[in-house]
């Protein structure tokens, strides 16, 4: 009898541990919704072309391949440009390419999605032309979706319809009802805190976190807007392409969800979507930003020609992937019009940072030039995954175990 109120009173001791585990742990949730931090601090994924051509290209393609490579150099959109002329490999070589058809025409155009874990996807291949390479670095609904981005909407629901016009309609009726209910029924977080005056308040709040404040002064609202991509808009064949990557089926329709720097969560299909389907894909992208590391994310960004880093004001905080071990790090972007740089010049920028400046206040100041050097060091966002707080839970976690295991032992005595 003894033993069993023994091993009573340590399951009791077990649990309590995992709720002291579990409550610190939603406590530390950036309280930033996920669609203004990945605005924000999400730096875009880069896609690929990669061009073929058998010889000399003449004129007109030659054109071409300077343009998107001078798109590529400075910025103008988030893709990375190769050139390969098929002419001057060898057999062996040539089916060492990626997802290479020796029987395609040249020039070829290869489109892949940004990598994820070492591993990318071809998103689309076709004919290299100058009007195909127009359609791809920019088109009017992606340019308007960018738009609303940075005005303050919370995402941009695009609906790419099929033949059926009428089943069209029915899913956009749907989607309405969904956003509806979401803007009535779900709000901002508690303890986001506004870029002007961070100061003041984080020493009126020493319990607050640098993490919270917000990084640029676009409107911060629940918003949500639906756009429509046309069965016959061949402008957007490019938008469809990437969207139907991610879709279940190819024929349509699917619901894109766009949010921060131009991300498309996965496509939702017209025989899964309901108003709660729409619902939940809301409350994703409104709730706390549990986890900042971009790769750890649903989703993939789009190919677009966005300037973001103008668009928010030239001084937000964009946080940079390590592809090594996808920790998050912190670039600092100068005041002014200067563009988000290349991926490779962010990863040396970061090296950079880490072996000269580990001083918090530079990160500071790159959120808002009224936060003091003492805020920053308080709430160094560089060092927040093993702050005491992480290294309690993490003890805690361990002792629940370890209470949990003691007493199946005394009940098996």
């Amino acid at each position: 009898m003894e033993r069993s109120r023994n091993s009573f009173t340590v399951q009791k001791f077990g649990l309590l541990l995992l709720v002291l585990v579990i409550v610190p742990a939603s406590a530390f949730a950036c309280k930033v919704p996920v669609f203004r931090y990945a605005l924000e601090r999400w730096n875009v994924d880069q896609y690929t072309m990669v061009v073929m051509l058998n010889g000399e290209p003449d004129e007109e393609i030659a054109r071409a391949i300077k343009r998107v490579t001078e798109v590529s150099a400075t910025d103008a959109a988030n893709v990375e440009v190769q050139v390969i002329d098929i002419s001057t490999l060898s057999p062996k070589q040539q089916w060492q390419l990626e997802d290479f058809d020796p029987t395609v025409e040249t020039p070829h155009l290869q489109v892949f999605y940004p990598e994820r874990n070492g591993q990318r996807k071809l998103c689309w291949e076709g004919s290299f032309t100058s009007s195909t390479l127009d359609a791809w670095l920019s088109s009017p609904l992606r340019s308007k979706v960018a738009e609303k981005l940075v005005a303050g909407a919370s995402a941009v629901f695009v609906l790419v319809e099929c033949e059926d016009s009428e089943l069209n309609q029915r899913v956009e009726a749907t989607v309405r009802l969904g956003v509806q209910q979401a803007m009535t029924e779900i709000s901002i977080p508690e303890g986001v805190i506004p870029r002007f005056g961070a100061n003041e308040y984080l020493q009126q709040h020493p319990e607050a976190s640098l993490d919270d404040v917000l990084r640029c002064d676009v409107p911060l609202k629940v918003e949500f807007e639906i756009a429509r991509l046309t069965f016959d808009d061949q402008d957007e064949k490019a938008l469809r392409a990437m969207g139907s990557g991610l879709a279940a089926s190819a024929s349509g329709p699917w619901l894109i969800p766009i949010f921060g720097r131009g991300r498309m969560l996965d496509a939702i299909d017209a025989k899964e979507l309901s108003s709660q389907t729409v619902m939940n894909a809301c409350q994703y992208m409104v709730g706390e930003c549990s986890c900042t590391v971009k790769t750890q994310n649903p989703g993939v960004d789009l190919l677009m020609s966005a300037n973001w880093s103008e668009s928010l004001g030239g001084d937000t905080v964009v946080i940079v992937d390590s592809q090594a071990d996808l920790s998050p790090q912190l670039i600092e972007i100068p005041l002014g019009t200067s563009t988000v740089g290349s991926a490779a010049s962010l990863q040396a920028d970061v090296a950079l940072q880490a072996a000269d400046d580990q001083d918090a206040s530079h990160e500071a100041g790159a959120v808002d030039e009224n936060v003091t050097a003492g805020n920053a060091e308080r709430s160094d966002p560089s060092v927040e995954t093993w702050q005491p707080g992480g290294v309690l839970i993490f003890i805690l976690a361990g002792a629940g175990m370890l209470a949990m295991w003691l007493a199946s032992r005394s009940r098996s005595r």
